[in-house]
């Protein structure tokens, strides 16, 4: 097995966070904490360490960057944040190999992730800025209306450890590019792809305090998104953290909030699917990613007579997965390690608890250690599991284990009599992200569609192929009806009328 200098073809030192234009590392640390890759328990990465005083130092810096460059002409904003994306290109390797260490994610998947990082700044300058353009209409009796749109402050960004880049990303070009100024929290898993993220920002010349990096725990988040020198708050993370984020802003409603949160994403599939496909699509929603995506499906409402041979479809396509190391090369991962013990935990919990309620088990999990059929080689300590595939007879709200959100590679199938039975369980989750619709009929997906109670819906197509030209938000549990995507840039900004 490689080592871990070997993986990332580079040593790695803890740098601090990143505030008022220098790295900052704490003399007296308000704490610190171990990172180890998920892949390989042997990987230990430099101690991470951080001091609750950087908070305020950072809010200072923001607050005193505000005026110039919110006052920037637009053009040199977006010559920066372009040279900023010119800086993330030289780094993409590098950045690639740290997520793939930092979160087991097999290094394609990585690679794909980092390439979205300059194409979501070109897509937002060119298709995001017009929606914020300044407009003028005429109001009748020699009268003239304007809309100017004006950056809205200090905004924080929350990042996730499944795309620790990419999806805060997704929040900060467009804050930069519309004049505000940002503070980046990454998770704790991944604090080195984070780090390397602001050295892109250094290495552009962003004045300072325009982006920052904080690093730390969740009470660093805490103690940032209460403090009145922040304007917003944009975070991705799950429904009980978005809660505790509401929360902690409850007294100033004036702070702009942004949730994107986590699914509890179906399939309908009607008659007449085609069966071979539809098994191929529910693998790579389900499984990709070690099922570590908000988008990722965890249920399937199907028409009872295609309920066997579709299980078995998936099935057997389940069982040939390979489940390896992300830097194996042959065969190549489909699945890496799920992030933590107590990710692997929960998972496996879930099952038992599955066939508590009476589900049936077809492929029941399994901690992967040692040589693994799934993995077809020697296997480092890890976090490595098999997917987990269920049947339950009927759909029951009162069910823990068909409700909750597990964040981990678990499947299960349901039979339905009809198409407006799978619509009436579709709509039944407290969540709202996700949802496919497998049929011929053009006509009834349109009339489903229309019905389904999510954010984004797919037809015969995975859950897991969102587009940035889109708005991308949840109802219900999966958001707070401000959509990342394309629209990520309205929650940015807030709107002048000028009567002349």
């Amino acid at each position: 097995m490689i080592s871990l200098e070997s993986a990332l073809k580079n040593k790695i030192e803890f740098r601090g966070s990143w505030v008022a234009g220098r790295w900052i590392k704490p003399v007296r640390a308000s704490g610190s904490w171990e990172v180890v890759s998920p892949a390989n328990l042997d990987w230990a990465l430099p101690p991470v360490s951080f001091t609750f005083d950087a908070i305020g130092e950072a809010i200072s810096a923001a607050r005193g960057a505000l005026p110039a460059w919110s006052h920037f002409p637009q053009s040199a904003r977006t010559a920066a944040v372009r040279k900023f994306g010119e800086e993330l290109g030289r780094r993409a390797d590098l950045l690639a190999r740290m997520i793939s260490v930092e979160t087991g994610k097999p290094f394609d998947e990585a690679i794909a992730e980092v390439s979205l990082l300059q194409s979501k700044i070109k897509l937002t300058i060119e298709e995001g800025l017009p929606l914020v353009a300044a407009t003028e209409t005429d109001l009748g009796n020699n009268t003239r209306g304007q809309v100017r749109w004006a950056p809205k402050g200090v905004l924080v960004v929350v990042g996730p450890f499944n795309f620790p880049v990419h999806l805060p990303h997704g929040h900060i070009v467009p804050a930069l590019l519309t004049g505000n100024v940002c503070i980046f929290k990454p998770s704790e898993k991944t604090p080195y792809a984070a780090q390397i993220y602001a050295e892109a920002a250094e290495a552009a010349g962003l004045p300072a305090g325009v982006f920052q990096l904080l690093q730390g725990t969740g009470e660093v988040a805490t103690r940032l998104i209460r403090d009145r020198g922040v304007d917003g708050v944009l975070a991705t993370c799950s429904y009980e953290v978005g809660v505790k984020i509401r929360k902690e802003i409850v007294d100033n409603p004036e702070k702009i909030l942004a949730l994107e949160m986590g699914g509890k994403n179906g399939a309908l599939v009607t008659a007449g699917a085609d069966l071979d496909e539809v098994a191929g699509h529910l693998i790579r929603s389900a499984f990709l990613s070690t099922g570590q995506r908000c988008t990722a499906l965890s249920r399937v409402y199907v028409h009872r007579p295609l309920l066997e041979t579709l299980v078995a479809k998936v099935h057997a396509a389940a069982k040939e997965l390979v489940v390896s190391h992300p830097f194996d090369e042959d065969p190549k991962p489909f699945m890496g390690p799920i992030i933590s013990s107590t990710a692997k935990e929960k998972f496996l919990r879930y099952s038992t608890i599955a066939e508590g309620e009476k589900a049936e088990v077809v492929m029941r999990p399994k901690a992967l250690e040692g040589v693994a059929r799934m993995s077809r080689k020697p296997l480092p300590t890890g976090h490595y599991v098999s997917p987990s595939i269920h049947v339950v007879p009927t759909w029951s709200a009162k069910s823990s284990y068909q409700t909750h959100e597990i964040f981990g590679p678990d499947l299960f199938f349901c039979p339905v009599d009809d198409p407006m039975e799978g619509l009436e369980a579709l709509n039944a989750s407290t969540y709202g992200l996700v949802a496919s619709v497998y049929t011929p009929d053009a006509a009834l997906f349109e009339e489903l569609a229309s019905r389904i109670q999510c954010g984004l819906v797919y037809h015969n197509r995975p859950t897991v192929g969102a587009s940035a030209r889109l708005p991308f938000g949840g109802w219900k549990r999966s958001g707070n009806h401000r959509p990342a995507g394309i629209f990520a840039i309205l929650s940015t900004v807030q709107a002048q009328s000028r009567i002349l």
